[in-house]
């Protein structure tokens, strides 16, 4: 597959957090009066700071520091996508399962990415003209830009190689999230666990 096409698969608008939250706590079905009556308890707020943490691998003080509860207005646009992808990749139960308990924000290199999504779903022919196109590390950025919702510049200082070894870890998160949801559209499985629990 090549790097155009993994985009359009993966393409994903910016969810808003009030929605995505609504989603992930099964109150989306309710009726607007009930929905606001739920966004009212005092614990739903807690809950709304905790999931958000726990899934994109931000301190709960940088979740508030977004604005108001449960709208988060100030929420990064990268953070937005890396939750449509939970909500392409995650089930309501799984979500709530999340909530509930412990649990650690799975992680993917930039390489473990590429590797998963560029190169191991081609065919080796395709492989072979993928790998040796003067363009690849272009194809990488251009690949990672569109995933992440940032631009290729942010990617390139990340390093020099492949690797991007100086990625921030909560882009990290959302390739991760971006990963299991390119291989749900794709029918495919992960190799590892996705979901981690202790």
């Amino acid at each position: 597959m090549y790097p155009n096409q993994i985009i359009q698969l993966l393409q994903s608008t910016p969810l808003e957090p009030r929605q995505f939250l609504r989603y992930s706590f099964g109150i989306d079905k309710l009726s607007l009066e009930e929905i606001l009556e739920e966004e009212l308890n005092f614990s739903y707020g807690t809950k709304c700071v905790n999931l958000l943490s726990k899934l994109l691998g931000f301190r709960k003080q940088t979740i508030r520091s977004w604005g108001d509860n449960p709208n988060f207005w100030n929420m990064p646009k990268h953070s937005q996508i890396a939750c449509s992808y939970v909500q392409a990749a995650l089930s309501q139960k799984e979500l709530n399962r999340i909530s509930d308990e412990k649990y650690i924000a799975p992680r993917t290199t930039a390489l473990e990415f590429i590797e998963a999504t560029l190169l191991n779903t081609s065919s080796p022919s395709q492989r072979i003209k993928i790998l040796t196109s003067t363009n690849f590390r272009g194809s990488c950025l251009k690949l990672l830009s569109e995933t992440l919702a940032i631009s290729e510049r942010t990617i390139y200082e990340w390093g020099r190689d492949i690797e991007f070894s100086n990625m921030p870890k909560y882009h990290q998160h959302t390739l991760a999230y971006a990963l299991a949801a390119y291989c749900k559209r794709q029918n495919l499985t992960l190799n590892n666990n996705f979901v981690v629990y202790y």
